[in-house]
């Protein structure tokens, strides 16, 4: 188990993050992971130099969209964009959406980390 971790709920992960970032701390990074049906993602803060990490975690099923963490800072953007390049996580209200093609071409996979989807089509047409 990982120390201090916090499950929320994707409704939740705005004020809780918003918490702590309001307490002193600073966004660090956020994670998805495939679970199969659902979808794991996990925002991680620190506190005092970094020698304290919080991390909030939610789980979703693949079709949910979830709200973004760049309503409260900017920080997040980036994250946000891969996970849903990546894992088709369906983020919504991003402060700067990049379409998809923060990482990926065009011709690239469609959400290439995605293990259960099984997809091999491109963006870009056939």
């Amino acid at each position: 188990m990982m120390e201090n971790l916090k499950a929320i709920t994707k409704d939740e992960l705005l004020n809780e993050g918003e918490k702590l970032l309001t307490g002193g701390a600073k966004f660090i990074t956020a994670v998805c992971r495939d679970l199969g049906e659902q979808l794991e993602v996990t925002y991680f803060f620190s506190l005092k130099g970094g020698t304290e990490m919080y991390p909030l975690r939610y789980t979703v099923n693949k079709e949910e969209e979830v709200p973004s963490f760049s309503q409260i800072t900017l920080a997040t953007v980036l994250i946000e964009n891969e996970m849903k390049e990546m894992f088709g996580l369906k983020v919504k209200d991003l402060a700067l959406d990049f379409g998809g093609h923060l990482l990926l071409a065009q011709d690239s996979p469609v959400t290439p980390l995605l293990k259960t989807t099984g997809k091999t089509a491109s963006k870009g047409g056939d």
